[in-house]
């Protein structure tokens, strides 16, 4: 049996959803695109982090958290997508 690959994955997917969920919320002239600005970093942060959990991998928790944090900013954008007027 092979041991555990590491969890660079993991870290990565958590990194990219920590991103996609703050990246809105920055100071800077996003009009007119600020609904999109999560989803360049929340569509990889969502699959690596299913990467991430599946086989044997370490970094399972990192990996869900991100799962989470990617499918908010995912929420997140779409919401200001509804909305935007």
């Amino acid at each position: 049996m092979e041991p555990p690959k590491g969890a660079w994955i993991a870290a990565v997917a958590l990194v990219l959803g920590v991103v996609a969920c703050g990246v809105w919320l920055l100071p800077i002239n996003l009009d007119g695109i600020r609904a999109y600005s999560p989803l360049p970093f929340a569509l990889p942060g969502l699959a690596l982090a299913i990467v991430a959990l599946t086989g044997r991998r370490r970094g399972k928790p990192m990996a869900a958290i991100g799962v989470v944090l990617a499918c908010l900013a995912l929420f997140l954008s779409m919401i200001m997508l509804v909305n935007r007027s």
